[in-house]
């Protein structure tokens, strides 16, 4: 399973996730990234519902964060990135035409485009896995 397939079988995937932390440990080749995700249904009583999650990623071969537009409010204290996953693209990552050729194969890349940004977070990993807060491990991606 893909982080693409992750964001298909969660109830919004990605969309309008809020980011709390990313932490790399590039020596361990991992990444942990604190979020809340938005899981409320239009047929639900809290259509806003957010839910608390850990995604765990190893095999990572790298994390890249931009910097954000300066006409963006980019310093709120207090407050999460909001976001939105998608597939990674060449398009708006050129470097990844040269990186896809020396990473391995079972590589993912992903990308979370950063709302209060206007720009993004790169991640290409192996495995990732996605944690409820207070539950077990309940999706892994491998």
């Amino acid at each position: 399973m893909t982080v693409e397939d992750l964001d298909r079988e969660l109830p919004n995937g990605f969309h309008d996730a809020k980011i709390k932390s990313v932490a790399v440990d590039y020596p361990r080749q991992s990444a942990v990234i604190a979020m809340h995700l938005w899981v409320g249904k239009p047929t639900s009583t809290d259509r806003d519902e957010y839910r608390e999650a850990t995604l765990r990623v190893s095999g990572l071969c790298y994390c890249a964060i931009d910097p954000p537009a300066p006409t963006y409010p980019f310093m709120r204290a207090g407050s999460a990135i909001n976001v939105a996953g998608y597939g990674e693209d060449p398009k708006n990552f050129p470097a990844l035409d040269g990186l896809l050729p020396v990473m391995p194969k079972d590589i993912t890349c992903y990308r979370f485009f950063v709302h209060d940004w206007n720009s993004f977070i790169h991640v290409a990993a192996k495995e990732v896995q996605l944690s409820w807060a207070g539950d077990e491990p309940r999706v892994s991606l491998s």
